[in-house]
């Protein structure tokens, strides 16, 4: 093809091409350190000033545009790694606040194990809860192979639970004192005066002691304690305090709504009493309908 079909064609490309190059030669003689300048350096210098500052800010911006992105980049990159660390300080926070809630329920556990040498106890945990709102049963995670048999007592450092009622080999199910299958043989601990605590879960009252003569010395604050009566339950493993003292409905006898000395709704950790040291396992109501 012909010279002047380039030329005509790319023509404005080469125009520009040596627009820029002359520019750039310009300017790099321009900035270019001199004792003297000539009258067409300086006019030309001059002349391209306001170019050269145009240029220049439009690099300043680009350079801080980039800048600006890449900062922008590193502080999300900075703000989704401290969140992360924040959570996982959280969930490990978390845990330290269990550990030391069990912690301080376990030493509490323990103390109270050491005041009562008379009974070889077993700690237990709470795995699982019956719903039901009449029958009260919890899980404990010990079984026969740890030597847990049927009907042996079940307290916390607070006072009596219940009773075991089923057992497997790594499981045993607790009859709570609340339960309405549950009777114990109980003393009021000031007067001596005895009767049967009962559980009535699902009603308004859902421990009282019956049976209570009509004349008894009953106050509101007694402790309750057990008799021993029975077979099952150790004498004076703590019951709760007289809460109220009512009549019966043919007024032959009364009964104490009794406060559960026990947190029910709280319990997570148990002692099983394995034997009495002193007596043996017996001393209680056997807490059966049968042993009323």
């Amino acid at each position: 093809m012909p010279l002047g079909w380039w030329w005509q064609r790319y023509r404005k490309f080469f125009q520009l091409a040596l627009a820029v190059v002359l520019l750039i030669t310009a300017i790099s003689l321009i900035n270019r350190e001199k004792e003297r300048l000539l009258f067409p350096e300086r006019a030309l210098r001059s002349a391209l000033a306001p170019v050269q500052g145009f240029v220049q800010g439009i690099s300043d911006r680009f350079k801080g545009m980039l800048a600006g992105i890449v900062e922008l980049q590193e502080l999300r990159e900075e703000n989704q790694r401290l969140k992360e660390e924040l959570e996982r300080r959280e969930f490990v926070y978390s845990l330290l606040q269990e550990i030391r809630a069990e912690n301080t329920r376990l030493l509490k556990l323990m103390n109270f194990q050491e005041t009562i040498p008379q009974y070889d106890t077993l700690a237990a945990r709470i795995i699982a809860r019956e719903p039901g709102n009449w029958y009260n049963t919890v899980t404990i995670n010990k079984g026969t192979r740890d030597g847990v048999e049927v009907d042996m007592p079940v307290i916390t450092y607070r006072g009596l639970v219940g009773r075991i009622t089923s057992v497997t080999s790594g499981q045993a199910e607790v009859l709570l004192l609340l339960d309405q299958r549950s009777a114990v043989g109980g003393m009021l601990q000031s007067t001596r005066e005895t009767g049967i605590v009962r559980g009535f879960a699902g009603e308004e009252e859902t421990l009282r002691m019956i049976y209570l003569p009509r004349d008894a010395e009953v106050q509101v604050g007694d402790n309750v304690i057990t008799s021993g009566l029975g077979g099952v339950f150790p004498k004076g493993l703590v019951i709760g305090t007289v809460a109220d003292v009512k009549t019966e409905e043919y007024g032959l006898a009364q009964y104490a709504v009794i406060e559960a000395a026990a947190d029910f709704e709280h319990l997570e950790e148990v002692l099983v009493i394995l034997s009495d040291r002193g007596e043996g396992a017996g001393g209680g109501e056997a807490g059966e309908e049968a042993g009323e």
